[in-house]
């Protein structure tokens, strides 16, 4: 007898269902790379999840749609500035990275799985925000992240060596 669970969440996703799956990216890309990783109870200061290497942290902020916004080769997301304010500090002792996950509408194609191996269906994309510019907006500050912005783990070692070259400085 086979006894399914049903969720009650709709097909698309629901807000805390996209956040939970955007954490398996940065689970797989920075186990990849051979870092640490945890997840940030409250992201009070912008942080949702950080990664590790022995020395440095990306302090990264995860954001999931189903329904992303492309121009011209980027992805366009409006993130609200006080969370932009503060992973674009240079104050902070993390390197602030914005982590844009896109999921497809149906949830059950987001995780596929089958004797070859596990897939995470999809892409995720990453736009450091450290050293951005100030805003003079109030609400939201419009993000374009560039679509050749994969995050893998490759892009998880540039991203800390551009933290660690920081401190170096």
């Amino acid at each position: 007898m086979t006894c399914r669970y049903d969720s009650g969440i709709m097909a698309d996703g629901a807000s805390k269902q996209k956040e939970r799956f955007s954490r398996a990216w940065i689970i797989a890309a920075a186990a990849s790379a051979n870092y640490t990783y945890e997840i940030v109870a409250d992201d009070a200061r912008g942080v949702d999840m950080t990664v590790h290497s022995d020395v440095h942290t990306l302090d990264i902020q995860l954001k999931a749609t189903s329904k992303p916004e492309v121009q011209d080769g980027h992805l366009i997301h409006d993130l609200d500035v006080r969370t932009y304010n503060l992973l674009r500090s240079q104050q902070r002792s993390g390197y602030g990275v914005l982590v844009l996950v896109v999921v497809g509408s149906d949830t059950s194609t987001w995780h596929v799985m089958d004797h070859n191996g596990t897939a995470l269906t999809r892409s995720a994309y990453y736009l450091p925000l450290m050293g951005m510019p100030t805003t003079t907006n109030s609400a939201t500050v419009r993000l374009r992240v560039p679509m050749s912005n994969l995050l893998t783990a490759d892009a998880m070692r540039i991203l800390m060596d551009a933290q660690a070259a920081r401190w170096a400085a």
